[in-house]
């Protein structure tokens, strides 16, 4: 799995959650807190993230640095997958 496609897949997990924005509102960089994201649908996403990619997140690592945009997530997930 490639850090492009990782980003893709991020992507589409947070268009499925997050209601109301586009792929072109969401960029690598941009803050999806900003966007949307509130504490509801965080736990939604840190939920559908697992199952997608297959991980365990621990307590410590469901923080608004690890989530702040794709670019945080993909980091996260790379981390977590052993990449």
């Amino acid at each position: 799995m490639s850090a492009i496609n990782i980003k893709q897949q991020i992507t589409q997990v947070i268009l499925q959650i997050i209601p109301d924005i586009t792929s072109e509102d969401l960029q690598e960089h941009v803050d999806i807190f900003n966007l949307g994201l509130d504490s509801i649908n965080a736990m939604a996403l840190v939920s559908n993230l697992q199952d997608v990619f297959d991980i365990q997140l621990d307590a410590n690592e469901i923080s608004f640095e690890n989530f702040q945009n794709i670019a945080t997530i993909a980091a996260m997930v790379e981390q977590k997958k052993g990449f």
